[in-house]
């Protein structure tokens, strides 16, 4: 599955970075998405998942399964 890092991005940068990834993986036809946002303080977790549940990229997205990586990462479901 292909997978966006933001580590270490600061809230705004993570943000672009995340749409821009969105649209990319959307016009390349891929159906799921990981984000790969750490753990940290929690302030950039949030903020992604936050910005997910408003995006128009996305039907659905979801904390990763221990499998996946855990609650360090989201799973998003890409329109399609």
């Amino acid at each position: 599955m292909p997978r966006v890092d933001v580590r270490g991005l600061r809230v705004d940068e993570a943000l672009r970075t995340l749409d821009s990834e969105l649209d990319r993986h959307l016009r390349a036809g891929r159906e799921t998405l990981q984000v790969l946002h750490g753990h940290g303080s929690g302030a950039l977790k949030a903020a992604v998942r936050e910005h997910l549940s408003r995006s128009p990229y996305v039907t659905r997205s979801r904390p990763g399964e221990s499998h996946e990586g855990g609650d360090g990462i989201t799973v998003v479901s890409l329109r399609g």
